[in-house]
C-alpha cells in the first residue's frame, strides 16, 4: 500500500449517545478484519466514554478516535470522520450497523482493477433486540437476508442522477448512485467534493447530499448484489422512529436541524419535515453547492408534491404554498399544474404502491429468511456467514465473475 495512505479500507463511524452499539459495532469489526483495515469512530456523546471501552484490546491501533464535546449536526459529525480516514477507500456506516468481514477482500481487488466506488445492493437488515417495531412477531433481535444473485453492473451515475431529479429527489436509494453510507469510494473522491464545496458534507441528511455530490465527480460506479455491510435499526435510530412513526413534523422541530444555525431550506420543498422532503431538500443542497444549477432546473416539484399531498395531508397548506410559488417562477396556468400533478401522482406513489403489490404476490416463498433471537451485530455477521457457507457462496464469487467479465 501507499506509504502515505497506511490502510486499505477506513470504515468510519459516527456516533452520538449510543455507546453500547457503537462499542459492539467496533469490536466485530476488529475481529474480523486485518490490519489493512481501518476503524474511526467520530464522538459527539455528552461524553468521552467510549474512548476507553474501545482502546483497551489489542487491536486499539487500528482505531481512530476523535470526540467534539458541543453537540454537532449530523453533518458536521459526518465530515469530522471523513477528514480522520486514513484509508485509500472509505466507507461510513451507522453506530448500530455491521460488515460482512468478506468487504476487505472485496475492497482489495477494487483497488487492484482501479475501481472508484462500488455500491453494494442491501440485502439485510438487523433489528437490535427491544427497537419496538410492531412489525415482527419477537421483539428479541431480528435479521432478514433477501436472496442475491452475485450479478454486477458499471453504471454513469451522472445518468443516475437525472433520474432522481425526475423523481422529485424521492427512494434514492433505487439508483445507482455513488454512495458513501453501505457503500464504498476512494477516499480521494471526497476530497473532490470538499474542492469544490468547501465541505464533505452538506444538506441535513448527509448520505443523499454525498450521493448527488460524489455522482457528480465519479465516472462510473460498480453495483454489484452481494451485501457488503449489515444495515442497522436501533431504538434510538432514524429507521427506528420512522417505523414507529414518529419521523415527520414542523421544520423546525426536525432532529436533523440539531447544530445547524441559520439553515436554508429549499425554496422548491415544503416548509416541513418528513423522509421525503429530507430527501428532496438534502439532494438539491447536493446539486446547488457543487454548482450545477443547470441540473436543478430538472428537479420534479410536481412529484414531490405529489408524495407530499398523499402522505402527509395535515402539511396541505404548506404543499400548496409551495406549488403555487413554483407555478408563479415557472408561469404556467391552474389547469397546466393541476393536469401534470395528477400525472405524477400516477407516475409517482400510486405506481410506487403498484410496484410493492406486484413483488408480494409474485415474490418467491423462500425469498426472505427471517431469523429470530440474533442477539447483537456479531450474531447477525454469524448468521450471514452461516447462510453464505449453507449456500456454497462466498465474495471469491463475485471476484471470478468479475475478471471473467
Amino acid at each position: 500500500m501507499e506509504a502515505n495512505n497506511p490502510y486499505l479500507l477506513s470504515i468510519i463511524i459516527p456516533t452520538r449517545n449510543r455507546q453500547p452499539y457503537a462499542l459492539a459495532a467496533v469490536n466485530h469489526i476488529l475481529a474480523s478484519t486485518s490490519d489493512e483495515v481501518q476503524v474511526v469512530i467520530q464522538d459527539n456523546s455528552d461524553s468521552n466514554s467510549l474512548f476507553e471501552q474501545v482502546m483497551q484490546g489489542d487491536k486499539a491501533h487500528r482505531i481512530k478516535y476523535g470526540y467534539s464535546p458541543v453537540e454537532l449536526s449530523f453533518v458536521d459529525n459526518f465530515s469530522k470522520g471523513v477528514e480522520l480516514a486514513d484509508g485509500d477507500y472509505v466507507c461510513m456506516i451507522g453506530d448500530d450497523d455491521g460488515i460482512n468481514p468478506e468487504i476487505e477482500e472485496f475492497v482489495r481487488w477494487a483497488k487492484l482493477n482501479d475501481i472508484e466506488a462500488i455500491t453494494p445492493e442491501i440485502r439485510l437488515n438487523y433489528i437490535w433486540p427491544n427497537t419496538g417495531i410492531s412489525y415482527y412477531k419477537k421483539d428479541t433481535g431480528n435479521l432478514t437476508i433477501v436472496d442475491f444473485d452475485l450479478s454486477f453492473k458499471f453504471y454513469d451515475p451522472k445518468k443516475e442522477l437525472m433520474k432522481l431529479l425526475n423523481s422529485g429527489g424521492q427512494n434514492y436509494l433505487k439508483y445507482n448512485l455513488v454512495k458513501i453510507y453501505h457503500g464504498i469510494i476512494k477516499r480521494s473522491l471526497m476530497d473532490e467534493v470538499k474542492k469544490v464545496t468547501g465541505r464533505y458534507f452538506g444538506g441535513l441528511s448527509p448520505d443523499i447530499y454525498s450521493s448527488v455530490a460524489l455522482s457528480l465527480v465519479t465516472n462510473k460506479v460498480l453495483k454489484i448484489d452481494y451485501p457488503l455491510t449489515i444495515p442497522g435499526v436501533c431504538r434510538k435510530s432514524g429507521a427506528g422512529h420512522s417505523s414507529t412513526g414518529r419521523h415527520h413534523g414542523n421544520l423546525e422541530e426536525a432532529p436533523q436541524l440539531k447544530g445547524h444555525t441559520d439553515y436554508q431550506w429549499s425554496t422548491l420543498v415544503p416548509r416541513f419535515y418528513s423522509v421525503e422532503t429530507l430527501w428532496a431538500d438534502s439532494s438539491i443542497a447536493g446539486f446547488y453547492e457543487m454548482g450545477r444549477f443547470d441540473l436543478l432546473k430538472k428537479f420534479n416539484v410536481l412529484r414531490l408534491s405529489a408524495y407530499c399531498y398523499l402522505n402527509y395531508r395535515q402539511f396541505n397548506t404548506y404543499t400548496t404554498e409551495n406549488l403555487k410559488k413554483y407555478r408563479f417562477n415557472t408561469k404556467q396556468s391552474q389547469f397546466g399544474i393541476g393536469f401534470k400533478l395528477v400525472a405524477n401522482l400516477f407516475l409517482g406513489p400510486i405506481n410506487d404502491l403498484r410496484v410493492r403489490i406486484i413483488n408480494k404476490l409474485f415474490r418467491k416463498k423462500n425469498t426472505v429468511l427471517l431469523y429470530t433471537d440474533v442477539t447483537d451485530i456479531c450474531a447477525a455477521e454469524e448468521q450471514l456467514k452461516n447462510y453464505l457457507k449453507s449456500n456454497a457462496t462466498s465474495v471469491a464469487d463475485i471476484i471470478d465473475k468479475l475478471n471473467n467479465k
